[in-house]
């Protein structure tokens, strides 16, 4: 049996299909283990516990997509209910009670209010550490799958070592490339350069997801919700850049067949027609829920 399993961020697991989903569509069982929001920790212990449950082996595919080290995971089993906005996309696991608790960068999207104040930010966090532990965590899952046997794949948002440099924040900004990276501002972290992005897993790496969809901007999606004065451009990858990023890329690096079947052309035009139906974020993403079979949070 040919079995797939995906993880990461909103970039693998968010309100439309992902490219991770329609490759999916290749295999005889696929799960997609990413959430929105989700740090390189969770990440990673989520690969570990998806081994623990299903034991991976030489014919399954792994993808794990790591995001931006600037984010703080923990997990509970405890009963901890979470706002449900657009931000938190509470619709992936309606009530939020267990679980990973993320909410994607420390720095934005109301954390600082909500969950890490001033004191916390001076005693724990360090861009390098945070740098570092990122690191740590990439070359574990690296050692894990390699031990497995199975094809496995990485992917990056933007360049992990520009440090977020390269990431557009806003519809007027382009990315820029010529800022700082880990290697530079502090040498002595060459070593994981060395050992996770080149030499005997150089070939493993993926172009950057989010790279490929920001060097295509017009196909970025645009919102406007009834309370939303102007309308805002959404940075994650459309639906067209998910399609294309498996296509050109992803396929082609796992040496499938270059030419898309019957389910993922279906699931393509059927989200190329909701969006075009929907121009609230809101609206559109309860419309996928109904329509599509896209699935939302699993694992402890």
């Amino acid at each position: 049996m040919k079995r797939l399993f995906a993880f990461g961020c909103s970039f693998t697991n968010y309100a439309w299909p992902s490219y991770a989903d329609f490759l999916g569509c290749e295999f005889d069982k696929y799960e997609n283990w990413g959430f929105p929001g989700f740090g390189n920790r969770a990440i990673a212990e989520r690969v570990a516990e998806c081994h623990a449950k299903n034991n991976f082996n030489k014919d399954d595919t792994v993808l794990v997509q790591w995001t931006s080290h600037t984010r703080n995971d923990f997990h509970t089993f405890k009963e901890i209910e979470y706002s449900k906005d657009k931000f938190t996309h509470g619709w992936f696991r309606p009530t939020n009670k267990i679980g990973w608790k993320t909410q994607g960068n420390i720095f934005g999207g109301g954390n600082l209010e909500l969950n890490y104040d001033s004191k916390w930010i001076n005693n724990f966090w360090d861009e390098y550490s945070y740098f570092m532990y990122s690191m740590n965590e990439i070359l574990l899952t690296q050692g894990l799958l390699d031990s497995t046997s199975c094809k496995w794949r990485m992917i990056t948002i933007s360049d992990i070592a520009k440090l977020g440099s390269d990431t557009p924040v806003t519809a007027g900004e382009t990315v820029n490339n010529n800022k700082k990276t880990a290697w530079g501002e502090k040498p002595e972290f060459n070593c994981y350069r060395e050992t996770i992005f080149e030499g005997k897993y150089k070939d493993n790496w993926l172009e950057p997801l989010g790279n490929f969809a920001w060097s295509r901007p017009s196909d970025l999606y645009m919102f406007r919700g009834p309370n939303d004065p102007e309308p805002y451009q959404d940075f994650h990858p459309s639906n067209k850049h998910h399609y294309d990023y498996m296509t050109e890329v992803v396929c082609p690096s796992l040496g499938l067949t270059n030419y898309n079947n019957t389910k993922q052309q279906s699931m393509y035009e059927k989200i190329t027609r909701l969006k075009k139906q929907n121009e609230d974020f809101i609206s559109f993403e309860e419309s996928i829920i109904h329509d599509t079979p896209h699935k939302g949070y699993i694992g402890f």
